[in-house]
């Protein structure tokens, strides 16, 4: 059965980046929006939907996910769905080790890629009522900075960041993505797509 991996959103340009469809001619890659973080169930009744369908079609599928709700690995090994073992999606970005030393070296960092950066009004600023700031307070009292996690083929998001640092009146850190882990990572993921 030919490969295809169920994938967020925000990892396309990483994969692109990577050369992963250059390197993996026969693998396809079909991905769900990333605002499908915000609604766990509905995630899991797409990443099901899709896995049904792909299936349907003789697809042989993996997913590029992290941890994204909360019985994600019980769903996908009753599905037989190897998934990338990563726990959170920014850690796939940046690499386990980097990851877990940024929120050592502080507690409290909001964490941001791009699509969230383009977003962010309609996904946290508005259902959320952050121009109440009292809302905001509430939200964000135990955050101290927002790290934003910028991807090679990002526009330049740095004003946007700047702002929403500042409306939150946290510190603002940019950090580069690494992609070395997500490469070896999906590297074995694919390997065993090819081999099932």
């Amino acid at each position: 059965m030919p490969p295809c991996l169920i994938a967020c959103e925000i990892f396309r340009s990483a994969l692109i980046v990577l050369k992963i469809q250059k390197r993996y001619p026969e693998l396809k890659i079909h991905f769900l929006p990333g605002h499908l973080h915000l609604q766990p169930q509905e995630l899991k009744k797409r990443i099901l939907a899709e896995i049904k369908k792909l299936r349907g079609k003789g697809y042989q599928v993996g997913c590029l996910y992290g941890h994204c709700f909360e019985d994600i690995d019980e769903v996908l090994e009753e599905a037989a769905v190897p998934r990338i073992r990563m726990h959170h999606c920014f850690e796939i970005l940046v690499g386990s080790e980097r990851f877990q030393q940024m929120i050592q070296d502080q507690a409290g960092t909001f964490f941001m890629e791009k699509e969230l950066v383009e977003n962010f009004d309609a996904y946290c600023w508005k259902p959320l009522e952050l121009y109440d700031p009292q809302m905001r307070r509430w939200y964000f009292e135990h955050y101290r900075q927002v790290t934003y996690i910028r991807q090679p083929l990002d526009p330049d998001l740095s004003a946007q960041v700047r702002r929403i640092a500042e409306a939150l009146e946290l510190r603002l850190q940019v950090v580069k993505a690494d992609y070395q882990e997500l490469d070896s990572a999906l590297t074995r993921l694919i390997d065993t797509l090819y081999a099932a």
